[in-house]
């Protein structure tokens, strides 16, 4: 009966947008080109191949690489005409790329996603096709052998900020840095850790009475529930897309899609006042009772229209459609990696974060099994888990030549690297109140310093290593230490 006991339900969606693409600066039109590579890249007498997109923007070409690694999106030109990873190609002479994950986008391997087809959906066979890159083109074959004797350097964030990191792990021999935004690197099961940075975020960002008015609305809205009138109530007051239903499976979508979902994109994805403005709103009483507030807010939010979804099984044959062109194919493939190798389910086990009633982990492995088959259960989900912290090393090993930031207000932050974890070969910087994949936005376009400060140590770190040390400045004092010493009163960095 743990059904029973649903009241929110995760968002696995939060995973799949692609870091919002920077206004572009660059003048050059980045070529949109493909690269044949192996299907099964671990299986010799295998020899089917698929097509792999990927972006090109030669404008700083010398002899160096610098790589944009694409995760579970579609890619698209931007963050190869601006953003961190563009102006580090600028100051080290590098063409810069934008790689495409396999099945995601245009890049796909199979026909569709049926079950049988998302075998080769994997982190392994992710990284051994960008190693396939990365010999493509420091081979003769790609411009005469241009970038032959070049290093390479990756840039990502989020699961491709893994990637990135894990690459250096696994290929150091083709990759010679790495830079990580927050990049989760422990898999685990269940992870009630999320709501709580959510929690932690609103506290501080939004103050104490933000927290309790959600808290307060989610008590009334499950008494609403209760009353035999009340589903008709939040139907009409959170404009869901159909009636509600008291059920479990439809209390949890509904409050997966219309409030926990919500919140999640609030807080990861906030920008400076973002959360505070919410709160405006949610502690108002002008506006009406707590339910009322957040019904406002909540269906107010661009990702919440044209209307809530609450009906489990919409969601359930939304998420069965095998159509790559299907409006939640790129879900069903993010889902499907989080059910074979790293869990990532956001339960509400934890004690401190405002959503009271606790989604089981139950939930999730139900999920796994509705999705794909009943074959997808919790011995192979854990399976899969072990296996991806015993090949990675999880936060135990960090590879040398990686430097890595996390956002202290970011819900994954607990799942990657903190400043106990970094080594002099591999920094990791910790902004306080910056949240999920900040620092790949360009140098120079905020005023946050600490950000500011851990962007421009991100820069001198590569230079250091693909072009050697940095000149001194007047004061004889070398740049990477300036940039050092504005981070140290702030971040918490280890070198």
């Amino acid at each position: 009966m743990w059904l029973l006991l649903l009241l929110v339900a995760p968002s696995l969606a939060l995973h799949t947008l692609e870091p919002p693409p920077p206004a572009p600066v660059s003048r050059n039109i980045p070529q949109e080109r493909w690269l044949t590579v192996r299907l099964n890249q671990f299986m010799a007498y295998d020899t089917k191949t698929f097509q792999m997109r990927y972006y090109y923007n030669d404008e700083f070409a010398g002899n160096n690489i610098v790589i944009f690694v694409g995760g579970e999106w579609e890619i698209s030109p931007g963050w190869v005409r601006a953003g961190l990873g563009y102006q580090m190609a600028e100051q080290l002479g590098a063409g810069l790329f934008y790689t495409e994950h396999r099945y995601y986008g245009k890049t796909r391997p199979v026909e569709n996603t049926e079950v049988e087809n998302l075998k080769y959906l994997t982190i392994d066979q992710g990284l051994a096709d960008l190693a396939q890159f990365i010999q493509y083109v420091k081979s003769d074959e790609f411009e005469g052998g241009k970038y032959k004797n070049g290093k390479v350097v990756l840039v990502g964030c989020s699961y491709a900020g893994t990637m990135a990191t894990w690459m250096r792990l696994a290929y150091p021999h083709v990759v010679d840095a790495a830079f990580s935004d927050s990049g989760p690197l422990h898999a685990q099961e269940d992870f009630p850790e999320y709501l709580e940075m959510i929690n932690t975020a609103i506290k501080e960002q939004g103050g104490e009475a933000c927290l309790s008015s959600i808290e307060e609305a989610i008590k009334d809205l499950v008494a609403l529930f209760e009353d035999p009138a009340g589903p008709a109530q939040i139907t009409d007051l959170f404009n869901t897309c159909a009636a509600v239903q008291a059920t479990p499976l439809d209390m949890a979508t509904f409050f997966w899609y219309g409030i926990t979902e919500t919140f999640a994109y609030l807080v990861q994805y906030a920008e400076p006042g973002d959360i505070k403005e919410a709160c405006d709103v949610l502690t108002n009483p002008a506006l009406g009772n707590a339910v009322q507030r957040l019904a406002n807010w909540t269906t107010d939010q661009d990702w919440n229209k044209p209307c809530i979804e609450s009906r489990y099984t919409q969601v359930l044959a939304d998420h069965r459609d095998t159509n790559f062109d299907s409006e939640d194919s790129v879900m069903r493939l993010w889902t499907y990696q989080t059910c074979v190798e790293f869990g990532w389910y956001q339960t509400t086990s934890g004690n401190n974060q405002p959503f009271l009633s606790a989604v089981p982990l139950e939930y999730f492995h139900q999920m796994c099994k509705d999705f794909f088959s009943p074959n997808f259960d919790e011995g192979k989900l854990r399976h899969g888990i072990r296996r991806t912290n015993l090949m990675f090393g999880a936060l135990t090993h960090m590879p040398d030549h990686v430097i890595s930031v996390a956002g202290g207000h970011d819900p994954w932050s607990p799942m990657g690297p903190n400043a106990t974890h970094g080594h002099s070969q591999s920094p990791v910087i910790v902004v306080p109140e910056a949240s999920h994949c900040q620092a790949i936005q360009a140098f120079g376009l905020t005023e946050i310093q600490e950000l500011e400060a851990a962007k421009q140590a991100v820069l001198n770190f590569m230079h250091e290593r693909v072009l050697g040390p940095l000149p001194p400045p007047v004061d004889g004092a070398s740049s990477l230490g300036v940039s050092l010493m504005l981070l140290v009163a702030a971040l918490a960095v280890l070198f």
